[in-house]
Formats: C-alpha cells, sequence, structure tokens
C-alpha cells in the first residue's frame, strides 16, 4: 500500500520521539511551529492529530513510552 503524504508526517514526527509528539499534542503554539504539519492543509493536520493521539494512547496503555 502506498504512504500518503498524512503517512509521511505522521511518520516524521514520531521519529521525533515521544516527548515532541505530547508537546505537540498539548500545545497549539508548538504545532504552529511544527514544519512537518505546517506543509498540509487543515484536513491533513487534523487527520495527523489524530493519528498522533492514537499513537501515544498505545504507549499509554502499553507503558513504553512516557506520557
Amino acid at each position: 500500500m502506498r504512504k500518503t503524504q498524512v503517512d509521511h508526517v505522521v511518520d516524521s514526527i514520531c521519529n521525533r520521539g515521544c516527548q515532541y509528539v505530547n508537546t505537540l499534542l498539548s500545545d497549539t503554539d508548538a504545532r504552529c511551529r511544527c514544519q512537518e504539519l505546517l506543509s498540509l492543509d487543515q484536513d491533513q493536520q487534523r487527520k495527523v492529530m489524530d493519528e498522533l493521539k492514537s499513537v501515544m494512547s498505545v504507549y499509554q496503555q502499553t507503558g513504553s513510552c512516557r506520557v
């Protein structure tokens, strides 16, 4: 299956680590400065944020990443 631009952005952000992802999820100013998000339209940004929330919920349940 071919990756979308949203998939690439999610991967790129996740590669920066849990702390960075949590910062984006909790800090509007950080989202406004995130170059990966700025390259997307609003609908794509929403999809990225929804996917990041989903990813982090798994880490929170397993305890394998500090939240």
